[in-house]
């Protein structure tokens, strides 16, 4: 601005001085001149200040703010948090109060997320400036694990943010799925062990004696179709559990489906003096489903009767119409099962403490099928049972209907 003064006003001085101007005159000129440039450069230092200041809060807002009142933070269904390098809660977003059931803002994130594994994982962060994820477990009246992955902020201080993931349901699953494998190993083992015992035997001590021969290949092909049993179910399961999602629609006849299960299932009644009976004819009655599938389910029902039930027993079969179901419903006079264990019925190879001496003729498998099934079918399954004198098992289906496609 100097610059631009004296470039001015020498020109403009010499011409005066040139045309003999009075001196009053040129000085009073050059005062004018330097008050206008004065002015002007204040004006122009004021604007500077102005704008320097608009963009450093401008770059602020893109480093730390920006990231707080995004809608990616403030409305992500994921639980998110911001938080500094001395453990408190900078912001938090609706999912993550809901979460805690309270507004953990300003706060330590131990009070929220009781973890030293997180602590950690932000310290690590903070001081490596890299992304990093860590599984972790908290209790909310039942245990929850967590996945919380984490992010480094670039500011003046060190901020992080956490991004917080629900994996119950994927731990409880891999559970399941470990439980599993050791049922059908245990389910496996024990008849194969039987099966070798008795080869042995055979080879060994009892090569020469016919009669016990035949009394062990005896219990070698109960045990192999014991086996075959367990598999067939475990094949049955996988093919029901692929399609569970998928609704049927076909017309389905209910009482041919009641029969064939009944024919398939006298054999083995027969072999124990047990009677099925049916209470009443079953014509003309459709419901929406899969027909194989339907079959399949008053099969294990009924085997599940026979199997658990002594010399000489009966089971009746009893139909009843209601507002959007057909019900059938299986009754048995055999061992019963104890109230409190009812509800685990339809879990994989669960069987009732009191049926120690029947597990033998079963897989363990046949309601969890039926539950499977049911549920593919928009159906249910009702257990009513007194120890001693036997157990009524009710599978509800949804009526079959020209209007629904």
């Amino acid at each position: 601005m100097k610059k631009l003064f004296l470039i001015i006003s020498a020109p403009v001085v010499a011409l005066l001085i040139y045309l003999e101007i009075p001196t009053i005159y040129i000085l009073s000129l050059l005062i004018f001149f330097g008050i206008s440039f004065y002015v002007t450069n204040k004006n122009f230092e004021t604007n500077d200040i102005i704008i320097r200041s608009s963009s450093d809060a401008l770059k602020k807002e893109t480093e730390y703010t920006m990231i707080k009142k995004s809608p990616l933070f403030t409305h992500n269904e994921q639980p998110m948090v911001i938080v500094d390098d001395a453990y408190i809660i900078r912001s938090s977003n609706q999912a993550f109060k809901n979460f805690c059931g309270t507004n953990p803002d300003n706060k330590p994130i131990s009070i929220s997320l009781r973890s030293p594994d997180i602590d950690t994982a932000i310290e690590s962060v903070n001081s490596q400036k890299v992304f990093k994820s860590v599984e972790f477990s908290i209790f909310q009246s039942v245990e929850k694990f967590l996945l919380a992955q984490l992010f480094t902020i670039k500011h003046d201080r060190k901020f992080v943010l956490l991004s917080i993931t629900d994996i119950s349901d994927l731990k409880a699953a891999d559970k399941l799925k470990t439980n599993f494998v050791s049922n059908v190993s245990h389910e496996l083992r024990t008849p194969l062990s039987s099966i070798l015992g008795f080869i042995e035997t055979i080879e060994g001590p009892a090569k020469d004696d016919e009669r016990k021969k035949k009394e062990f290949f005896q219990t070698i092909k109960s045990e192999a179709e014991r086996m075959q049993r367990l598999v067939n179910d475990l094949l049955s399961l996988s093919r029901v559990e692929e399609s569970e999602f998928q609704l049927p629609n076909e017309k389905v006849d209910l009482g041919a489906c009641i029969h064939s299960a009944m024919d398939a299932l006298n054999v083995i009644a027969k072999k124990k003096k047990i009677s099925i009976e049916l209470s009443q004819q079953i014509s003309s009655i459709y419901v929406r489903g899969n027909t194989d599938q339907i079959i399949e389910v008053f099969e294990n029902l009924l085997e599940n009767a026979v199997t658990y039930s002594d010399m000489e027993g009966k089971i009746n079969i009893e139909y009843k119409s209601l507002a959007e179901y057909e019900q059938i419903s299986i009754i048995d006079n055999g061992i019963g099962i104890p109230t409190n264990e009812i509800a685990r019925l339809t879990e994989r190879f669960f069987r009732a403490q009191n049926s120690v001496d029947y597990r033998r003729n079963s897989s363990g498998l046949g309601l969890a099928i039926v539950k499977h099934i049911l549920n593919r079918h928009e159906g249910k399954l009702e257990i009513t049972s007194e120890v001693g004198k036997g157990s009524k098992f009710s599978v509800s289906i949804p009526k079959y209907s020209d209007d629904v496609s």
